[in-house]
């Protein structure tokens, strides 16, 4: 898989570095050269940039990664600039890192969905989630089982869990079902609308504001969300 990171700071430079030892391909942003000379060695491809810089962004290769992370801290208004031009350049995965709650209530506003906070989300866990398509969390329970929370795959949207026999295919056991009103659109981080489902009707067919809660391993999740 491939991989933008934006801002080399502690995450950014973290999460890029795991992605990459994990044998992603990993392009790291920043605008400070003596980041790039620090990480260089431990990130597939480093670049000094200054990512507020619409035409700069464009010479990457927007289109052609599974998402870009925006990893950018301290800095609020070139962490807001900086998306808000991903966003113009219709990215199709953009991760937005927040520091504070206006940080995040800013970046909702903008219309980022997924949103990372470093006092809740490790660098190390969000790179286990961006490995997993559809995942909006992801908890390992040791180096090859995990619990993760997927949103439902695009070709089993309106079929039933009984349909789509999870266990049957891919050796996965189903805890439980978010359940998002519709037209609700998913936030990683406020869960408070949805309904947990924990007796699981295995017959009600499946929405794409629904997230599966499923357990099993690492390499199972990832044949599920990919099938």
């Amino acid at each position: 898989m491939k991989y933008i990171v934006i801002g080399l700071g502690y995450f950014g430079g973290t999460l890029a570095a795991n992605l990459t030892s994990e044998g992603h391909e990993v392009i790291g942003i920043d605008n400070r050269s003596e980041k790039i000379d620090e990480l260089k060695d431990t990130i597939s491809i480093v670049m000094e940039m200054d990512a507020t810089n619409q035409n700069a962004l464009k010479s990457l290769p927007l289109q052609d990664v599974d998402a870009v992370i925006v990893a950018i801290g301290e800095d609020i208004g070139s962490s807001v600039l900086a998306l808000s031009i991903l966003q113009n350049l219709k990215v199709e995965r953009i991760i937005g890192r927040a520091i504070t709650p206006q940080h995040r209530h800013i970046l909702k506003q903008l219309g980022i969905d997924e949103i990372v906070q470093p006092e809740e989300d490790s660098a190390l866990l969000v790179s286990s989630m961006l490995q997993i398509k559809y995942a909006k969390r992801v908890m390992e329970l040791n180096s090859e089982n995990a619990i993760a929370e997927i949103l439902v795959p695009e070709r089993y949207i309106g079929h039933s869990l009984n349909s789509v026999n999870i266990k049957g295919r891919f050796n996965l056991n189903t805890i439980t079902v978010k359940i998002f009103p519709e037209g609700k659109r998913i936030d990683r981080n406020t869960d408070s609308d949805c309904e947990i489902d924990y007796t699981i009707d295995f017959d009600r067919p499946l929405t794409e504001t629904d997230i599966l809660v499923v357990t099993g391993k690492n390499m199972n999740i990832k044949k599920f969300t990919e099938s």
